[in-house]
């Protein structure tokens, strides 16, 4: 089991999902204040542009879904590390309100391919028997963003101020989820492995492929939902 691939996997995406919440997410409520203080906005004109992050971030989440599923979330997961830096450094030279909408716009596309969804997708693959503790060390190190980012961040503004403070994240953002999405791969069989590591007469069988419009019958999915 030490040396199965997959536990590689879970521990890059603990880390760069925990990384990806920190910044991505919580960064917004530390950098809110001392930026409407220079800019002059208020409350409402500044949280609009994170709920429209997050109604991005939602509506994005579909078509990031059907690429995770036929193409593996490597791609996303790199793509999303690099948006999300991108729209750091763009956030630190906004001066208009317009601006800031569009970089939470971009912001929230990112989030969509880098936060816990495309990290469980690309870790079920792996996983079987194993899929319940490997999502649960991806849960437990990422719930900790907050603590850790949080007084990190609160550092920065004090010391940088927030514009420079949002520099020094974008860097720290790209230099560390970067490569280690970098890591992921599609699924065990590209390595000559097995879900769980699992090989030889012991492997399991595929598992059975449900359709969108399966789940949509079945009352588990309303449930859910």
């Amino acid at each position: 089991m030490k040396r199965f691939y997959g536990w590689r996997i879970v521990w890059a995406l603990a880390l760069a999902t925990t990384v990806s919440y920190g910044v991505l997410y919580y960064g917004f409520g530390v950098l809110v204040r001392p930026m409407e203080a220079e800019l002059g906005w208020s409350r409402a004109q500044t949280s609009s542009a994170y709920a429209l992050g997050l109604l991005a971030s939602g509506l994005m989440a579909i078509p990031v879904g059907h690429w995770v599923d036929h193409r593996g979330a490597r791609g996303p997961l790199l793509l999303g590390s690099l948006l999300g830096s991108l729209m750091l450094l763009a956030w630190s030279q906004v001066r208009h309100l317009g601006a800031f909408y569009a970089v939470w716009v971009g912001m929230g596309l990112a989030m969509a391919m880098v936060l816990y969804e495309v990290a469980f997708a690309a870790v079920a693959v792996w996983f079987r028997r194993w899929r319940h503790q490997a999502t649960f060390v991806i849960t437990m190190v990422a719930g900790l963003a907050s603590t850790l980012f949080v007084p990190l961040e609160t550092f920065l503004v004090e010391h940088l101020g927030w514009r420079h403070a949002l520099v020094a994240l974008a860097l720290i953002y790209g230099l560390t989820t970067l490569p280690l999405h970098a890591l992921v791969r599609r699924r065990p069989e590209d390595l000559g492995q097995g879900p769980d590591g699992e090989s030889g007469p012991t492997a399991r069988p595929p598992e059975a492929s449900v359709s969108a419009r399966a789940a949509f019958r079945g009352a588990a999915f309303w449930w859910l939902a």
